[in-house]
């Protein structure tokens, strides 16, 4: 899960989805392994889980600095171990896992058929020494839901993302726009211009339009209302990626 920049509502659609996904009976863990600048992000995705789920089972690296992973390097003079995360989410995914059913416990470690995983930033923002967040991507062999925030100018930024992503390897399966409290003129045409100008993608699914969900879409106390507001448009998600539950969505 990948912005077109920092703030756009990667965690609040991550920990919205997961508890969708999670109510539909899939086996899923959202994570963001790279924090820094306070644990807001992880705190709302252990709420929107329901589980004991502690900063370990969600989170690799993170510090109290506002910074990204290798400006913290460069600051410290210490390397932020890019391949040790990669191996810490790729042990939480369960290898025989479908999505559907619990999380198993493989050596005091529980997996899920479905990740989904946070990146900081946008997709070239930098981890650790040669490596952003699209060699994330790469090492996981990840598909790419594009989070933007629907405004003008998310043209460009998608556009621009979806090309820097394909020109790696990447594959991108989904756009979400997400509301704003007060959009702009852009909005109703928004997504037609993205579908429009998108390139030939294998595997890509289309462009989610996101409600706007009020001031207060960070609660954690207000996930279980925030998801059901938010149904349709993540039951939309969840079928378009083929991860509803064979009992349809909640209501």
């Amino acid at each position: 899960m990948v912005g077109t920049d920092t703030g756009v509502g990667k965690t609040v659609f991550a920990g919205l989805f997961a508890r969708y996904l999670m109510d539909e009976g899939v086996g899923v863990r959202a994570m963001k392994p790279f924090c820094s600048g306070g644990k807001v992000d992880i705190e709302f995705l252990q709420a929107a889980q329901d589980e004991n789920l502690g900063q370990e089972d969600l989170n690799f690296w993170y510090c109290d600095e506002p910074i990204s992973p290798a400006a913290w390097e460069l600051r410290h003079g210490q390397a932020v171990d890019f391949e040790g995360c990669v191996d810490w989410v790729k042990s939480r995914q369960w290898p025989g896992g479908s999505g559907q059913g619990g999380l198993p416990s493989v050596g005091g470690v529980r997996q899920a058929g479905v990740l989904l995983v946070e990146g900081v930033g946008g997709l070239l923002a930098p981890l650790a020494k040669g490596k952003t967040v699209a060699s994330l991507g790469q090492a996981l062999g990840a598909q790419l839901i594009v989070v933007a925030s629907n405004r003008v100018g998310v043209v460009n930024q998608v556009l621009l993302t979806i090309e820097a992503a394909t020109k790696r390897g990447l594959k991108v399966a989904l756009v979400v726009l997400m509301g704003q409290k007060e959009p702009d003129d852009s909005v109703p045409k928004n997504a037609d211009l993205i579908r429009q100008n998108l390139p030939e993608m294998t595997g890509f699914k289309g462009v989610i339009e996101f409600p706007y969900l009020g001031p207060d879409v960070s609660n954690p106390d207000l996930i279980p209302i925030l998801a059901k507001e938010a149904g349709k448009a993540l039951c939309q998600v969840a079928e378009l990626l083929a991860l509803s539950s064979p009992s349809g969505a909640s209501d």
